[in-house]
């Protein structure tokens, strides 16, 4: 019984980090999320580039995170002067984000095998108990994600700067990521305020997804498992 409790918070947490992954990839990943932002903020006019150059640019960023161009070659034209979109420090530093994406979604991978193959266990090893230990290990490991949620979010509400330098110095092993606004035009093209709003972005699909099957399993540990809460209308 105990081992299968771990095996049902191990699922639990599995599940979680394919919801975190999705999101990003789904968030992160998505032009448009960038597009509108740009437009609101009248990104395009304050850099003096074109909302054509400007899109252009983060479709390439895009483009070269997910693999699907592997050159970051391109050029805008900046107050009227043709330049080179990204220096050799920018590129250098793409190479960085492209692998941490990347093992970001061999983690996803991995963690949505090991969900299914959690699912197999339970299915044929615990027949009428496996929704009763998934939905319990769910529960245990979004109270730990809650914990996690919390610390952070206060965090990025009190000191976002701080937050987002810890998170350079822990997931990258240079300084390629300091940038000058005065040469390097990413920084000026993903301003804090936009990846300030993207986390927030992912935070809410994190929740979109999770908060159903909170609330599912809450009722299958109150009115249908045979383990779980302590609850009058348990059946076995």
């Amino acid at each position: 019984m105990r081992w299968n409790s771990i095996l049902a918070f191990v699922w639990g947490w599995l599940f979680l980090i394919v919801c975190v992954v999705g999101s990003i990839h789904s968030v992160a990943l998505n032009e448009n999320f960038y597009i509108a932002r740009y437009e609101s903020m009248d990104l395009a006019q304050q850099l003096h580039v074109s909302s054509d150059d400007l899109n252009s640019s983060i479709r390439l960023l895009l483009d070269y995170i997910r693999d699907d161009t592997d050159s970051l070659e391109s050029s805008i034209t900046v107050s009227g002067q043709k330049q080179e979109t990204f220096n050799e420090r920018e590129k250098s530093h793409m190479v960085d984000v492209k692998a941490l994406y990347q093992n970001c979604i061999r983690v996803g991978i991995a963690s949505f095998t090991g969900v299914l193959g959690l699912l197999f266990y339970f299915g044929f090893a615990q027949r009428k108990k496996a929704l009763a230990f998934l939905t319990k290990g769910f529960l245990q490991a979004c109270g730990c994600l809650l914990i996690v949620f919390a610390l952070f979010g206060l965090w990025i509400l009190t000191d976002f700067t701080g937050l987002w330098t810890w998170f350079h110095t822990i997931f990258f092993q240079n300084q390629l990521w300091l940038l000058d606004p005065a040469t390097d035009f990413m920084i000026n093209m993903l301003p804090e305020t936009i990846f300030y709003q993207l986390v927030i972005a992912c935070v809410v699909m994190v929740c979109v997804l999770v908060v159903p099957g909170i609330i599912f399993s809450i009722y299958i540990q109150r009115k249908k498992a045979p383990i779980g809460f302590d609850h009058e209308n348990h059946i076995s």
